[in-house]
């Protein structure tokens, strides 16, 4: 008899916190502890004991009182954005990369950093050739790839920094091996917004790339054109740009519009 009615006991303030949770999460503008203590029939003394310590451990962001309103934290936020579903995002993501490929002829991927490493999570080519230059799973060079470059422009220091205590691999004569010179990449991408791959990787081939933001969250994605360096950069250059800039926009917005359906409770 005493065993259910321990677990009962321990079970009871994890489900407070969830429900307030819950709550907190259907008030995107932010919501008061007052109500929240109404909606679940609590103290307000108790309530906001309970809320101080979500925010104590990031899974709420509350303003100070008398005024006092509290949002979903940024700690939770980063934690339901890094869960994204991979399955789900590469659905999505398709008719992107299907759009771009048949607008330029060219092979289109998505990227993910997963730990130090950046991965093609799906790609779309026009024919067998750039369909073998980049299959879904291939681990994309930091260095040296567009993609890879793309995400780890927005990276901290320190990542950068562990990411390449190494000395960086030559693959061919326009690899770049030199830290400070790929640091000064990596800033005008962070200035730009596009990140390039010109016969760095494979001679003949290149790439270019754009960052997927969702505001306020970690950069883990990447939209990518690649194919032939003439065909990149001497033909098609700042078509390429500019349409790898908007679809990119067009999957944040996609990741964003999941990551706030997450945050929000089922009716």
């Amino acid at each position: 008899m005493s065993e259910p009615t321990a677990k009962a006991s321990t079970e009871k303030p994890l489900e407070r916190y969830a429900r307030i949770l819950e709550i907190i999460a259907g008030f995107p503008n932010g919501v008061s502890p007052a109500i929240v203590g109404e909606m679940l029939e609590l103290p307000k003394a108790s309530v906001y004991r309970l809320i101080r310590s979500l925010a104590d451990v990031g899974l709420v962001d509350i303003t100070a009182p008398p005024a006092a309103t509290c949002k979903i934290g940024k700690r939770l936020s980063r934690i339901l954005f890094s869960s994204a579903d991979d399955d789900w995002f590469i659905s999505a993501a398709l008719p992107t990369l299907t759009e771009i490929t048949a607008e330029t002829g060219q092979a289109c991927f998505v990227a993910r950093l997963t730990g130090f490493a950046v991965q093609s999570m799906e790609m779309v080519a026009p024919n067998n050739q750039l369909r073998a230059y980049i299959i879904p799973g291939q681990e994309i060079p930091l260095h040296a790839g567009a993609s890879a470059k793309a995400i780890l422009a927005y990276q901290p220091q320190e990542f950068i920094d562990e990411a390449f205590n190494k000395p960086l691999a030559k693959f061919t004569s326009h690899t770049k091996t030199d830290m400070g010179e790929l640091l000064a990449e990596l800033d005008e991408v962070r200035n730009t917004g596009v990140a390039f791959c010109v016969n760095e990787d494979v001679e003949g081939f290149g790439a270019i790339a754009s960052p997927i933001i969702v505001p306020g969250q970690r950069i883990q994605q990447s939209l990518c054109v690649t194919g032939t360096t003439r065909a990149l950069f001497e033909v098609d250059r700042e078509k390429i740009i500019g349409l790898v800039q908007r679809m990119s926009e067009r999957l944040s917005k996609m990741l964003e519009r999941k990551m706030r359906d997450a945050l929000t409770p089922d009716n």
